[in-house]
């Protein structure tokens, strides 16, 4: 095995092993989601930041839409009534 080959064994070793690390941490947060779940709190906090980060990355795509003449506040209001309904339910949620 020449000197080349040894290196690059190293570092893909040393990837590999950090990928190995990764996955771990991965299943340890997502069983620990899965344990509040079941437990009734399903992950409150961390979904409530999820959802903030949703709502204001919508507001500012909506906010940027309308200030450069995309549409207009009512043409966006329209829209979004009609695909909130596409689901049978008017009830200003998508399903997930």
């Amino acid at each position: 095995m020449s000197l080349i080959n040894w290196i690059f064994d190293i570092y893909q070793h040393g990837r590999i092993d950090r990928a190995e690390k990764e996955s771990q941490a991965v299943r340890q947060e997502l069983a620990q989601m899965r344990a509040s779940a079941s437990a009734g709190t399903a992950g409150a906090p961390h979904g409530d930041r999820v959802a903030g980060e949703l709502a204001l990355s919508i507001k500012t795509l909506q906010r940027m839409m309308v200030q450069k003449g995309l549409c207009t506040a009512e043409e966006f209001k329209t829209l979004l009534d009609e695909v909130d309904v596409e689901d049978g339910q008017r009830d200003g949620r998508a399903p997930i």
